[in-house]
């Protein structure tokens, strides 16, 4: 599975088709321009099971704006771990970065924003360990050694199998709740509900078995 990337370098001018809700920045730094180390979510992928979590394309990227002017922060502290932009507001040369832990204002010509490596397939919306660590490099073709390891593919299968098992196990709870509206509406005797009942619950006990730990624990 792979994600096709219209392009490598984005500007303003596609500022009214990206989407920059839940945006993770992990570094900034004031050169004359405003560079942020970012995790850009591409696309949000709808979940093959209702009610279950989605899943995200997300790539590292380096996002700079150009010449900044009139920079101002109004924010509360920020963890070291990094803090999510809620959505980005543009009047003109006007811009104001609204984040959980407050805004960030400038004016600015325009931004680039180099996509450094090509975008994964993650389970929450950020990346993580695997993204290799922070940069503010304008750069297209970052490498990033550990995508080959051994021990990283073996996790992405990992991960993938736990993702199967807890979206099974979301599907035997609506299973459970079909069931409880079907005895509810007199639909199915005693003795049936009770061995249906009993098998989906065996069944979600044992997925949940395999997912306790996980990340898909209480998925």
């Amino acid at each position: 599975m792979e994600y096709i990337l219209e392009k490598p370098i984005w500007t303003e001018v596609d500022f009214d088709k990206m989407n920059w809700h839940d945006v993770t920045i992990y570094e900034m730094a004031m050169t004359g321009d405003l560079e942020l180390d970012i995790d850009y979510i591409f696309k949000s992928n709808e979940p093959a099971v209702k009610g279950f979590r989605f899943t995200f394309w997300i790539a590292p990227c380096t996002f700079v704006f150009k010449q900044i002017r009139e920079l101002r922060f109004d924010m509360d502290v920020v963890r070291s771990d990094g803090f999510q932009i809620d959505y980005i507001e543009r009047s003109g040369h006007n811009w104001t970065i609204i984040t959980r832990n407050g805004d960030i204002s400038f004016i600015s010509d325009g931004f680039e924003m180099f996509v450094r490596q090509q975008p994964t397939l993650q389970y929450q919306k950020l990346i993580g360990i695997e993204r290799g660590g922070y940069t503010l490099e304008r750069v297209t073709d970052q490498p990033n050694q550990y995508l080959q390891t051994e021990g990283y593919i073996e996790k992405r299968k990992k991960d993938a199998e736990l993702f199967g098992y807890a979206q099974k196990r979301k599907q035997k709870k609506l299973d459970m709740e079909a069931l409880e509206e079907r005895r509810l509406n007199g639909e199915i005797d005693t003795t049936e509900f009770l061995r249906l009942k009993k098998e989906l619950l065996m069944a979600i006990d044992g997925y949940g078995y395999w997912l306790k730990g996980t990340m898909f624990e209480d998925a």
